[in-house]
């Protein structure tokens, strides 16, 4: 931070409320999107506001203590019509479809400059990747097969049902992969005066360090270890503009914080209202 003041105080000089109010809502978009995601392959029924506490929590409870520990806390919301087995499942297609449409829409930002059919490969496998994870069960079933390898892990003998369509699946896929670019390009737009091309390959980069941070279960959201991979990325590229990586690195981390800690307030309390005054 100390390093990094001067882009630090240039940025909150420059603030984009515009852009940070787009931020906030593609970013609200893509989580909802997960969420009924999350709903569905759970098995949620009805359960609208347990879900959106499970999934919105979540999102503070590992800037907190890590995702570990955010898995600790929806364990702890389960019930009879969401067990254990069935929030396992739903976080298992989650994070399949972020890791997922995060890599190839990352391997599209780099290579589209000047390879434009392979950035529509990459796409195209990603959805296909995507449909078959979400639709079958196959990443459950297997990881179901190597948790017998040891009884403290073993997950639920039934796998839980999904019910999405073809057409759903790859909606869902391009909602995600669009959202995931919109959201980095808004919050790069907030603060400093890139092109558009700029703001593209910073967010390939956003990319390739959130899934360095994933890496990290027991740090809060990969706390440090997503900015050291964003700035040495940054540095490596553009030698000498170190204090400028560093700043987008803190800001980006700072303005995610935020906005997870509005939803986890902001999602349920409306799903909550709305329950009550349809019933």
């Amino acid at each position: 931070v100390y390093t990094a003041r001067h882009e630090l105080a240039l940025a909150v000089i420059s603030v984009s409320f515009g852009f940070l109010g787009l931020t906030y809502l593609a970013t609200l978009a893509l989580n909802l999107t997960l969420w009924q995601v999350f709903h569905i392959t759970a098995g949620g029924g009805s359960e609208y506001l347990l879900t959106s506490r499970m999934c919105f929590g979540d999102q503070v409870t590992k800037n907190v203590t890590g995702k570990l520990w955010g898995l600790v806390y929806q364990a702890a919301l389960k019930t009879d019509v969401v067990p254990v087995g069935s929030i396992v499942q739903g976080n298992i297609v989650i994070y399949v479809l972020s890791i997922l449409s995060t890599v190839f829409a990352s391997l599209a930002l780099i290579v589209y400059p000047t390879l434009p059919l392979l950035v529509v490969a990459f796409l195209v496998v990603g959805a296909a990747l995507s449909a078959y994870f979400v639709s079958s069960d196959h990443l459950y079933k297997l990881l179901q097969r190597i948790s017998r390898l040891s009884s403290k892990i073993q997950l639920a003998s039934e796998v839980p049902a999904t019910d999405l369509r073809l057409s759903s699946r790859v909606v869902i896929y391009i909602l995600l992969t669009s959202l995931y670019v919109l959201s980095n390009v808004f919050l790069l737009f907030v603060f400093y005066d890139f092109t558009l091309p700029e703001a593209l390959k910073l967010t390939a980069y956003l990319g390739i360090a959130w899934l360095a941070g994933l890496v990290v279960a027991i740090t809060p959201s990969g706390l440090g270890v997503r900015e050291a991979v964003f700035v040495a990325i940054g540095t490596i590229s553009d030698p000498g503009s170190y204090q400028l990586y560093a700043g987008i690195a803190i800001v980006a981390r700072v303005v995610q914080v935020g906005q997870d800690l509005l939803s986890a307030f902001l999602v349920p309390g409306v799903v909550g209202l709305v329950g009550r005054r349809s019933s």
